[in-house]
Protein backbone atom coordinates (compact mmCIF):
# COMPACT_ATOMS: atom_id res chain seq x y z
CA UNK A 1 0.00 0.00 0.00
CA UNK A 2 1.48 3.63 -0.90
CA UNK A 3 2.14 5.87 1.97
CA UNK A 4 -0.82 8.15 0.69
CA UNK A 5 -3.21 5.78 0.35
CA UNK A 6 -2.30 4.65 4.09
CA UNK A 7 -2.40 8.24 5.46
CA UNK A 8 -6.20 8.23 3.89
CA UNK A 9 -6.89 4.79 5.33
CA UNK A 10 -5.59 5.79 8.57
CA UNK A 11 -7.70 9.28 8.45
CA UNK A 12 -11.30 7.42 7.83
CA UNK A 13 -10.03 4.75 10.40
CA UNK A 14 -9.92 7.63 12.76
CA UNK A 15 -13.01 9.36 11.70
CA UNK A 16 -15.24 6.49 11.94
CA UNK A 17 -13.79 5.05 14.95
CA UNK A 18 -13.00 7.69 16.93
CA UNK A 19 -15.06 10.13 15.87
CA UNK A 20 -18.54 8.64 15.09
CA UNK A 21 -18.23 5.75 18.06
CA UNK A 22 -17.82 8.41 20.41
CA UNK A 23 -14.55 9.98 20.92
CA UNK A 24 -16.35 12.57 23.58
CA UNK A 25 -16.78 10.16 26.46
CA UNK A 26 -19.88 8.75 30.95
CA UNK A 27 -18.37 6.33 33.80
CA UNK A 28 -20.54 3.24 32.95
CA UNK A 29 -20.77 0.78 35.68
CA UNK A 30 -18.93 3.28 38.53
CA UNK A 31 -19.89 4.13 41.19
CA UNK A 32 -21.36 7.81 42.61
CA UNK A 33 -18.86 10.21 44.22
CA UNK A 34 -20.10 11.16 48.18
CA UNK A 35 -21.28 14.93 48.07
CA UNK A 36 -18.14 17.10 48.61
CA UNK A 37 -15.79 14.39 48.54
CA UNK A 38 -14.14 15.98 44.62
CA UNK A 39 -15.68 19.51 44.13
CA UNK A 40 -12.76 19.92 41.48
CA UNK A 41 -14.78 17.92 39.30
CA UNK A 42 -16.73 19.90 37.78
CA UNK A 43 -19.39 20.18 34.40
CA UNK A 44 -18.40 21.94 31.55
CA UNK A 45 -22.07 23.10 30.17
CA UNK A 46 -23.47 25.10 26.99
CA UNK A 47 -24.32 28.51 28.45
CA UNK A 48 -27.27 28.84 26.15
CA UNK A 49 -29.40 25.55 27.24
CA UNK A 50 -27.44 24.26 30.49
CA UNK A 51 -26.54 20.64 29.13
CA UNK A 52 -23.77 19.10 30.14
CA UNK A 53 -20.74 18.71 27.46
CA UNK A 54 -17.45 17.73 29.41
CA UNK A 55 -15.54 16.76 32.26
CA UNK A 56 -13.51 19.80 33.82
CA UNK A 57 -11.19 20.33 36.94
CA UNK A 58 -10.44 22.83 38.60
CA UNK A 59 -7.03 23.34 39.25
CA UNK A 60 -6.99 26.84 41.13
CA UNK A 61 -9.48 29.63 41.63
CA UNK A 62 -8.11 30.75 38.52
CA UNK A 63 -7.41 28.20 36.46
CA UNK A 64 -9.42 24.88 35.00
CA UNK A 65 -8.10 21.91 33.20
CA UNK A 66 -10.15 20.20 30.52
CA UNK A 67 -9.82 18.24 26.64
CA UNK A 68 -9.03 20.98 23.69
CA UNK A 69 -11.51 19.30 21.80
CA UNK A 70 -14.25 19.75 24.30
CA UNK A 71 -13.98 23.65 23.71
CA UNK A 72 -13.74 24.86 20.14
CA UNK A 73 -15.95 27.88 20.54
CA UNK A 74 -15.59 31.25 22.18
CA UNK A 75 -15.56 31.74 26.02
CA UNK A 76 -18.59 33.11 26.43
CA UNK A 77 -20.14 30.17 25.19
CA UNK A 78 -19.36 27.88 28.17
CA UNK A 79 -20.11 28.11 31.67
CA UNK A 80 -18.73 25.61 34.15
CA UNK A 81 -21.31 23.61 37.07
CA UNK A 82 -19.75 22.39 40.43
CA UNK A 83 -21.80 19.79 41.15
CA UNK A 84 -19.81 18.02 43.46
CA UNK A 85 -19.68 21.47 45.83
CA UNK A 86 -22.83 20.28 47.87
CA UNK A 87 -24.85 23.59 47.30
CA UNK A 88 -27.79 23.36 45.63
CA UNK A 89 -28.15 25.22 43.44
CA UNK A 90 -25.01 24.46 42.19
CA UNK A 91 -22.47 26.77 42.23
CA UNK A 92 -20.88 28.01 38.42
CA UNK A 93 -17.26 29.55 37.16
CA UNK A 94 -17.37 31.73 34.21
CA UNK A 95 -14.83 30.69 31.51
CA UNK A 96 -13.04 34.13 30.80
CA UNK A 97 -10.49 32.44 28.84
CA UNK A 98 -9.31 29.01 26.53
CA UNK A 99 -6.14 28.49 25.83
CA UNK A 100 -4.93 25.46 23.93
CA UNK A 101 -1.90 23.68 23.74
CA UNK A 102 -0.09 24.51 20.46
CA UNK A 103 0.34 20.93 19.36
CA UNK A 104 -3.14 19.87 19.57
CA UNK A 105 -3.80 17.88 16.92
CA UNK A 106 -7.81 17.30 15.92
CA UNK A 107 -7.31 14.21 13.50
CA UNK A 108 -5.13 12.64 15.81
CA UNK A 109 -5.90 14.40 19.02
CA UNK A 110 -2.50 14.42 20.11
CA UNK A 111 -1.88 17.11 22.93
CA UNK A 112 -5.74 17.26 23.78
CA UNK A 113 -5.55 19.52 26.19
CA UNK A 114 -6.83 23.03 26.73
CA UNK A 115 -6.46 25.47 30.26
CA UNK A 116 -9.16 27.53 30.84
CA UNK A 117 -9.09 31.14 32.73
CA UNK A 118 -11.99 31.09 35.09
CA UNK A 119 -13.85 33.35 37.90
CA UNK A 120 -15.42 31.10 40.73
CA UNK A 121 -19.10 32.53 41.92
CA UNK A 122 -17.58 31.82 45.07
CA UNK A 123 -16.84 33.74 48.36
CA UNK A 124 -14.74 31.14 49.92
CA UNK A 125 -12.11 29.57 47.23
CA UNK A 126 -9.72 28.70 49.52
CA UNK A 127 -9.97 24.70 49.10
CA UNK A 128 -8.85 25.79 45.77
CA UNK A 129 -5.20 26.50 46.54
CA UNK A 130 -4.01 22.96 47.04
CA UNK A 131 -2.60 21.70 44.03
CA UNK A 132 -3.44 18.36 42.45
CA UNK A 133 -0.67 18.67 39.57
CA UNK A 134 2.06 15.83 40.07
CA UNK A 135 5.17 16.62 41.04
CA UNK A 136 6.11 13.73 37.86
CA UNK A 137 4.84 11.22 35.56
CA UNK A 138 7.67 8.98 35.38
CA UNK A 139 7.30 5.62 36.32
CA UNK A 140 3.45 6.13 36.02
CA UNK A 141 2.03 2.95 36.27
CA UNK A 142 -0.93 0.35 38.45
CA UNK A 143 -4.53 1.51 38.75
CA UNK A 144 -5.70 5.45 38.71
CA UNK A 145 -9.35 6.36 39.23
CA UNK A 146 -11.18 8.31 36.40
CA UNK A 147 -14.48 10.78 37.20
CA UNK A 148 -17.52 11.81 34.96
CA UNK A 149 -20.93 13.33 34.61
CA UNK A 150 -21.44 11.06 31.04
CA UNK A 151 -23.51 7.95 30.56
CA UNK A 152 -24.52 6.33 33.40
CA UNK A 153 -25.92 3.33 31.42
CA UNK A 154 -25.72 3.20 27.71
CA UNK A 155 -29.26 2.54 27.50
CA UNK A 156 -30.58 5.40 29.11
CA UNK A 157 -28.15 7.43 27.02
CA UNK A 158 -28.59 10.79 29.35
CA UNK A 159 -25.49 12.59 31.26
CA UNK A 160 -26.25 12.67 34.87
CA UNK A 161 -25.77 16.04 37.52
CA UNK A 162 -23.93 13.11 39.77
CA UNK A 163 -20.36 12.97 39.76
CA UNK A 164 -19.13 8.99 39.21
CA UNK A 165 -15.93 7.38 39.53
CA UNK A 166 -14.40 4.14 38.63
CA UNK A 167 -11.04 2.88 38.58
CA UNK A 168 -8.50 1.88 35.67
CA UNK A 169 -5.08 0.13 35.08
CA UNK A 170 -2.71 2.01 33.20
CA UNK A 171 -1.27 0.30 30.19
CA UNK A 172 1.59 0.87 28.12
CA UNK A 173 1.73 1.75 24.55
CA UNK A 174 3.08 -0.74 22.89
CA UNK A 175 0.05 -3.38 24.34
CA UNK A 176 -2.52 -0.18 23.77
CA UNK A 177 -1.25 -0.68 20.12
CA UNK A 178 -1.37 -3.88 19.78
CA UNK A 179 -4.64 -3.47 20.97
CA UNK A 180 -6.67 -0.19 19.29
CA UNK A 181 -4.50 -0.35 16.44
CA UNK A 182 -3.99 2.79 13.68
CA UNK A 183 -6.15 4.67 16.21
CA UNK A 184 -3.73 4.21 19.40
CA UNK A 185 -1.77 7.27 20.26
CA UNK A 186 1.50 7.60 18.68
CA UNK A 187 4.73 8.10 21.19
CA UNK A 188 5.58 11.53 20.73
CA UNK A 189 1.47 12.82 21.35
CA UNK A 190 1.76 12.98 24.72
CA UNK A 191 -1.36 10.69 25.44
CA UNK A 192 -1.28 7.83 27.93
CA UNK A 193 -4.10 4.27 27.73
CA UNK A 194 -6.07 2.89 30.53
CA UNK A 195 -8.24 0.02 30.19
CA UNK A 196 -11.43 -0.36 32.81
CA UNK A 197 -11.78 -2.56 35.60
CA UNK A 198 -15.23 -3.69 34.74
CA UNK A 199 -16.25 -0.43 34.57
CA UNK A 200 -15.31 2.81 31.98
CA UNK A 201 -15.45 6.06 30.61
CA UNK A 202 -18.42 7.00 27.71
CA UNK A 203 -19.78 9.71 26.27
CA UNK A 204 -19.87 12.67 28.47
CA UNK A 205 -16.63 11.96 30.12
CA UNK A 206 -14.39 13.90 28.43
CA UNK A 207 -12.37 16.50 29.49
CA UNK A 208 -12.53 14.15 33.11
CA UNK A 209 -9.70 13.58 35.12
CA UNK A 210 -7.71 10.82 35.54
CA UNK A 211 -6.74 10.89 39.71
CA UNK A 212 -3.68 8.99 40.97
CA UNK A 213 -2.27 8.57 44.55
CA UNK A 214 -5.29 9.58 45.96
CA UNK A 215 -5.54 13.35 44.61
CA UNK A 216 -3.02 13.67 41.68
CA UNK A 217 -4.30 14.71 38.03
CA UNK A 218 -2.34 12.48 36.08
CA UNK A 219 -4.87 12.56 33.03
CA UNK A 220 -7.34 13.77 31.29
CA UNK A 221 -10.24 11.49 29.19
CA UNK A 222 -9.80 12.02 25.57
CA UNK A 223 -11.07 9.49 23.46
CA UNK A 224 -11.75 5.53 23.29
CA UNK A 225 -13.93 2.81 20.39
CA UNK A 226 -16.31 1.78 23.03
CA UNK A 227 -18.05 1.98 26.30
CA UNK A 228 -17.13 -0.50 29.26
CA UNK A 229 -15.89 -3.14 26.92
CA UNK A 230 -13.64 -5.63 29.11
CA UNK A 231 -10.34 -5.54 27.52
CA UNK A 232 -10.19 -2.62 25.11
CA UNK A 233 -8.59 0.65 26.37
CA UNK A 234 -9.26 4.48 26.59
CA UNK A 235 -7.32 7.29 25.48
CA UNK A 236 -6.49 10.08 27.80
CA UNK A 237 -3.98 13.14 27.32
CA UNK A 238 -1.17 12.46 30.03
CA UNK A 239 -0.36 15.40 32.39
CA UNK A 240 3.01 14.81 32.70
CA UNK A 241 4.40 15.93 28.97
CA UNK A 242 2.30 19.36 29.15
CA UNK A 243 3.26 19.41 32.81
CA UNK A 244 5.91 22.50 32.36
CA UNK A 245 2.91 24.31 30.23
CA UNK A 246 0.66 23.95 32.53
CA UNK A 247 2.75 25.32 35.47
CA UNK A 248 4.12 28.26 32.73
CA UNK A 249 0.51 29.59 31.70
CA UNK A 250 -1.21 28.81 35.27
CA UNK A 251 2.11 29.88 37.55
CA UNK A 252 1.15 27.00 40.31
CA UNK A 253 3.83 25.15 41.72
Amino acid sequence: MSSKLFTIFTALYYYILVVKCGRVKRVVNGYEVACGAQPRVASLRNITNDQHICGVTLLSPLFALTAAHCVQREPHQYTIQINNYCQQPPPKAQVLEIITHKLYDRLSLAHDISLLRINVDLDDVTWLNDTVLPKSSFGLAGQCMIYGYGYADLKSKQTSEILSVAKVQLISLDECKEILGPVAPEYDSGMLCAAGIEADSCQGDSGGPVLCNEFEIQGISSYGLSCGVPGIPAVYTSIGPHLQWIRKVTNIR
